[in-house]
């Protein structure tokens, strides 16, 4: 019989914790919400010398006081004794802060090994680490560690078994001295103890229930961190040695730039914009393998007319299902590009020091500095805003910077507005409306933060920037690869599932059995509604088009071809581009009105983003509710614009 392992990840944000939790389950996972807590669960299993482990990625805390729901959990699981073995994971480079956490899990009748992640590093900082005498001292398993590189894994396994099977659990004798010594409120608490039974002695001794109760108060909680910040002293005494700075000149000059008080902000900013113009670099090739079944749309089709299958088979799967994977390839692509190239900046200590830059800013919102990032990845496309969100650690400022970013217009919306613009008002005009459009941007940014700021993140618990500064050092590029094509192969079906089905309904309700765009169910149903669009400002096939913008903002330009130029029968053959036969844009100048237009353009740009960001976002958050809240809101509002602008627009043009 096989055996079987829980194993529990405990330790820091930005300890390393998700890229062991990775690097162990690969594929392996799933990803959810605690009970009754909206504060992300990592499960995955993974096989390993005859045993299968179960993996439990805890949330980043810094220390078990239970008090924000991250610590709250943490605590709950480690009481409940679900874990076979904790593993608590450290900063090798800044090892005398971040061994806090394990002086707070000390008295834990569980068994433990304490991973000394980073150790390279620590090596690059001339720092060398005595896992041996450390290792003596504490009484677990003590395990040189970095995260990103698999050759350590085995190391780290053997590490685990070790620790199940002798049942090691970390030597408290020399914190219970401590406390002892200073601390008044712990000895009280300890002395309160003696006689006492309890369901929790059975998983923690009296050194931990004395500590959790006299951390009750401000005074026993100031006396014990002293003690443990203490006992950390004395378990690291020559075990580090450092041997000097060795950090690289590029090194210290980029963190000067990076937090100068003046020139910080425009050199973050500068940052984000060379790595968003990176990730379109390096996700072009795989946003181009969106063009293959555009390019095998028309042999497609004769092939299947040839083999006698029937028009209606024959014109579906050249065109709807080619379709689909075009848009599946070109936003997958993207994603990887950032994956990757945010990845390494994360890697590097970057992301950590743009997150400082911005924190105040931030702040005002409800938000932490770190989702600048995400922000201007939305700049290329929004899945990979909703996808970089992941880097905050609260679910409700996650969910909030992701409604956020919906406001973004993406690449494709950029592209596709100002040529608009410019083909109705001239480039005098368009530059009015580009300046329009990114003052709109803003209000509703403000908007969406007022209006779900207070329930997503109350006041309560809005506090200000916690975090260490990681050390800057090389990144594993294979390893941020690795991850990131995982990422790309994960958006990618779970893209194509989403967008076929749109696909599909879109091309049914266009089609006609004639071949004429005016015999479509759309075309009848549109042009019955027209009286309720025209109170938004929209004409039925400006307002249809408004809809399509919801599949991709790519899918307007196809949808305004087959509907003014009544040249393509289906709606989406058009998706990657205005080609439909006989259409120019300049044909909407004699049948749109420029208030209209105005009023197109503004509802487009601030509509739901696209079908793929709903599913990231549904994904991301794992909240249906809110994903239909927030895009039942973008929508409501993009129509609420389009009357506004239309209404002013008509005075003036």
């Amino acid at each position: 019989m096989e055996a079987t392992l829980s194993l529990a990840l405990l330790g820091q944000p930005n300890s390393g914790k998700s890229t062991l939790f990775n690097g162990l389950t690969g594929s392996h996972q799933k990803v959810g919400n605690w009970p009754g807590k909206t504060v992300e669960k990592k499960l995955g299993t993974c096989t390993r010398f005859g045993t299968t482990y179960t993996v439990c990625d805890l949330p980043g805390a810094y220390s078990l006081s239970a008090m924000s729901d991250e610590e709250q959990i943490t605590q709950a699981y480690i009481e409940s004794g679900e874990a076979d073995v904790v593993c608590v994971m450290v900063d090798a480079s800044q090892l005398s802060r971040s061994l806090y956490m394990l002086a707070d899990f000390v008295g834990t009748k569980v068994p433990a090994v304490l991973v000394l992640n980073m150790m390279d590093v620590a090596k690059d900082q001339g720092k060398r680490i005595n896992a041996g005498l450390l290792e003596q001292r504490l009484g677990i398993p003590v395990v040189p560690f970095v995260a990103n590189d698999s050759s350590y894994y085995d190391a780290f396994m053997k590490a685990v078994d070790k620790a199940a099977a002798n049942k090691t659990c970390v030597d408290s004798q020399a914190l219970r001295n401590l406390y002892a010594h200073y601390s008044p409120e712990w000895k009280a608490a300890y002395e309160g103890l003696v006689g006492t039974r309890s369901a929790k002695q059975e998983r923690f001794d009296d050194v931990w229930l004395a500590a959790q109760q006299a951390t009750q108060s401000e005074d026993g909680a100031t006396t014990c961190a002293f003690a443990r910040f203490k006992w950390v002293d004395q378990m690291l005494e020559n075990v580090q040695v450092e041997e000097g700075d060795a950090a690289p000149a590029f090194m210290k000059w980029l963190d000067a730039a990076l937090m100068h008080p003046r020139w910080g902000k425009p050199a973050g900013i500068l940052t984000c914009l060379i790595a968003l113009l990176g990730a379109i670099l390096i996700g072009a090739p795989l946003m181009m393998l969106g063009q293959i079944p555009v390019m095998l749309s028309g042999p497609l089709a004769s092939a299947l007319t040839a083999v006698g299958l029937p028009a209606f088979v024959t014109n579906y799967l050249s065109s709807a299902l080619m379709t689909a994977l075009f848009f599946v390839f070109s936003m997958a692509g993207f994603v990887f590009g950032v994956a990757f190239v945010f990845g390494v900046l994360d890697e590097i200590g970057i992301v950590a020091r743009i997150s400082y830059l911005f924190d105040g800013t931030m702040a005002r919102l409800g938000l932490p500095g770190k989702v600048m990032m995400p922000f201007l990845s939305g700049f290329g496309c929004n899945i990979a805003s909703v996808n970089g969100m992941r880097v905050v650690d609260s679910w409700g400022q996650r969910m909030l910077g992701i409604a956020m970013c919906w406001a973004v217009p993406c690449g494709s919306t950029m592209s596709i507005i100002p040529v608009l613009a410019f083909t109705f008002f001239g480039f005098g005009g368009m530059i009015l409306v580009v300046l329009g459009m990114a003052l709109g941007v803003v209000l509703v940014m403000l908007l969406v933060a007022k209006v779900f700021g207070r329930k997503l993140v109350p006041k309560e618990e809005r506090v200000g920037l916690v975090m260490e500064l990681p050390p800057y050092h090389r990144p594993k590029f294979k390893h941020i690869f690795i991850l990131a094509l995982r990422r790309y192969k994960s958006l990618a079906w779970r893209a194509f599932k989403v967008i076929f089905v749109i696909t599909t309904v879109f091309w049914l309700l266009t089609y006609s059995g004639t071949g004429s765009i005016e015999d479509s169910i759309l075309y009848v149903a549109g042009s019955t509604l027209e009286p309720i669009t025209r109170f938004f400002g929209m004409g039925w096939r400006l307002f249809i088009a408004f809809l399509s913008s919801l599949l991709a903002k790519e899918a307007m330009l196809g949808v305004l071809a087959a509907l003014f130029a009544s040249a393509d029968p289906n709606m989406l053959s058009a998706a990657s581009g205005a080609s439909a036969a006989g259409f120019s844009l300049d044909m909407l100048v004699g049948q749109v009105s420029p208030a209209e237009a105005l009023a197109f353009m503004f509802a487009c740009t601030f509509n739901v983003p696209c079908v793929m960001v709903l599913g990231s976002t549904r994904a991301e958050t794992h909240s249906l509710k809110w994903t239909a809240i927030i895009a039942l809101f973008y929508f409501c509002m993009a129509l609420l614009i389009s009357f506004v602008v239309y209404h002013v627009a008509v005075l003036f043009l």
